[in-house]
C-alpha cells in the first residue's frame, strides 16, 4: 500500500486518491470513449455484464433520442413511399416488410 501512496504523490493526482478511485475513473474513461458493456466488463474483470451495469449504467449515454430518430426516419420513409405508391402502384418498404 505504501508503494501505491508514493505513486499517487508522484503522479500529481489529488492526495487521498485510492485504487478504487482510479478503477472507477478508468471505467468512466472507457464508457465515455464509447466502449460497450462487454468490453468494460472484461477490462474490469467483472463476472458478468450485470455487475458492470449495476455499477456504471448511469455513465452510459441515454439513447432515447437515437431510438426516436430511427423510428421517425423509418415512418417518414414509409409515408413518402406510400404517397408515391398512390401515383405508381404498390411499393414494398423493406425494413417494415410491407
Amino acid at each position: 500500500m505504501e508503494v501505491f501512496k508514493r505513486a499517487v504523490v508522484a503522479s500529481g493526482v489529488p492526495s487521498g486518491t485510492t485504487f478504487h478511485d482510479l478503477r472507477h475513473y478508468y471505467a468512466s474513461l472507457l464508457i465515455a470513449g464509447g466502449e460497450n458493456v462487454k468490453t468494460v466488463q472484461a477490462r474490469l474483470g467483472h463476472a458478468s455484464a450485470t455487475e458492470t451495469l449495476n455499477t456504471y449504467a448511469h455513465l452510459w449515454p441515454n439513447s432515447d433520442s437515437g431510438t426516436r430518430s430511427v423510428v421517425d426516419a423509418e415512418l417518414k420513409l414509409a409515408r413518402e413511399l406510400r404517397a408515391s405508391a398512390n401515383e405508381c402502384g404498390p411499393v414494398v418498404v423493406p425494413a417494415l416488410g410491407y
